[in-house]
C-alpha cells in the first residue's frame, strides 16, 4: 500500500487529467463523424402501404410515391441524429467546462506544461464545439428534421387508418396527401439551406 502511495504521489494530476481529457473528445468525436457518414437503416413506412387492404387502386400509386421519397426519409433521419449528437455535444461540454473551470482555475500552474496543455485542450475544443453547433444551427436542424419526418408520418398513418371508402374521394384524399408530403419537402429543403419561407 505505501509502495501504491509512493508511486501515486509521483503522478502529474494534469496528466491524468489530459489523458481522460482526450479521451472524452475521441468518444465524442467518433459518434458525431460516424453519424454524418454513415446511413441509418430506415423504419420503412413502404410495408404500412403493401399490407395495406383497403386503398383500392390507389394502393400501387401509394406505393410508387413512397419509392420515390424513400430516399428523402433516410436523409432526415440520418441528418437528425447526426444534428442531435453534435448539439448534445456542444450542452455536454458547454456544462463540464462551466463547472469544472471555476474548479481548476484555483490549482491551476502556468509553470506546469501539463497544466497549460489541459486548460488549453478544454477550452479550445468547447470552443470548437460549441462553435460548430451553433454555426451548422445543429439544434435547429435537429428539430426541423425530426419534425418534417414526423410529419410524414403523422399523415401517411391518417391517411391508412381513415381512408375514404367511394374510389373517387379515395383518389381525392390520395391526391390531397401527395400534395402534403411534397409540402413537407418543400420546408424540409428550408430547414437544410437556413433560408427564410417561401411564398411559393
Amino acid at each position: 500500500m505505501s509502495k501504491l502511495l509512493s508511486l501515486l504521489s509521483f503522478i502529474n494530476p494534469w496528466a491524468i487529467g489530459v489523458i481522460i481529457l482526450c479521451i472524452g473528445i475521441f468518444i465524442t468525436i467518433v459518434p458525431i463523424i460516424r453519424a454524418f457518414l454513415k446511413k441509418i437503416d430506415l423504419d420503412s413506412a413502404g410495408t404500412w402501404f403493401d399490407n395495406a387492404n383497403n386503398l383500392g387502386e390507389e394502393q400501387e400509386r401509394l406505393k410508387e410515391h413512397f419509392s420515390r421519397i424513400k430516399g428523402t426519409l433516410v436523409y432526415w433521419k440520418n441528418q437528425a441524429a447526426a444534428y442531435q449528437r453534435l448539439d448534445s455535444a456542444r450542452v455536454i461540454w458547454s456544462l463540464i467546462s462551466a463547472i469544472s473551470l471555476p474548479v481548476l482555475i484555483q490549482f491551476y500552474d502556468a509553470t506546469n506544461k501539463l497544466a497549460v496543455s489541459f486548460m488549453t485542450l478544454l477550452t479550445t475544443w468547447t470552443g470548437l464545439i460549441v462553435t460548430l453547433a451553433y454555426t451548422f444551427k445543429a439544434e435547429q436542424k435537429y428539430q426541423g428534421f425530426r419534425q418534417q419526418e414526423s410529419d410524414y408520418y403523422d399523415i401517411s398513418r391518417t391517411l391508412l387508418d381513415f381512408p375514404n371508402s367511394d374510389p373517387q374521394l379515395l383518389k381525392q384524399q390520395v391526391d390531397e396527401y401527395i400534395q402534403k408530403v411534397a409540402d413537407i419537402r418543400k420546408f424540409a429543403r428550408r430547414i437544410e439551406t437556413g433560408s427564410p419561407p417561401s411564398a411559393l
